[in-house]
């Protein structure tokens, strides 16, 4: 009589087990259409996260170096390196100059439409408009700085390494 209550136990679990898997994998049918359908036709061919914090999409474009050098010339240089390296939904910090009684942060997380490429301007545009790159290490993360001297413009990207670099924050500090 236990053996059976034992086997009528398992049998359950199993039957638990595999319908929560079933569940699972519907579940991630269902968010990866749904991200696809609201993905613009440029997006559509790459797969989302399955989470909002996730990594970025995985798309078709190869990880350009795992050196940060060469992987920011490629990023900065190529549109579609960015759309395939940006995490989404990315975080932007900028400053809201007509907040009351003074300018305050304002953190948003853009997606969809919200997130505009470029990311970043070529290194042609930095040239034409005399912005000055700058880069610094944070634990292993990069940062990189556009700056325009004598003036308030102040842009910067934040980059961290998983199985390539990817943009995960960029912020504006320009008044």
């Amino acid at each position: 009589m236990i053996r059976r209550k034992l086997k009528s136990m398992k049998r359950n679990q199993l039957l638990l087990l595999s319908a929560l898997l079933g569940s699972l994998a519907l579940a991630g049918c269902d968010v990866a259409s749904k991200s696809s359908q609201a993905a613009p036709a440029t997006q559509a061919a790459a797969p989302s996260a399955t989470t909002p914090a996730a990594a970025p999409a995985k798309a078709a474009i190869a990880c350009p170096s795992q050196d940060f050098d060469a992987f920011l010339k490629a990023f900065t240089d190529d549109v579609e390196v960015q759309k395939a390296h940006t995490q989404r939904p990315l975080q932007s910090d900028s400053v809201d100059p007509n907040a009351d009684p003074e300018p305050k942060q304002v953190t948003a997380m853009l997606d969809g439409d919200a997130l505009q490429f470029p990311v970043m301007p070529s290194s042609q545009t930095q040239k034409n408009d005399g912005l000055v790159l700058s880069q610094t290490e944070l634990n292993g993360d990069k940062q990189v700085m556009l700056v325009k001297p004598d003036t308030d413009y102040q842009l910067s990207f934040f980059f961290r390494k998983g199985e390539c670099w990817t943009l995960y924050r960029k912020r504006d500090d320009s008044l």
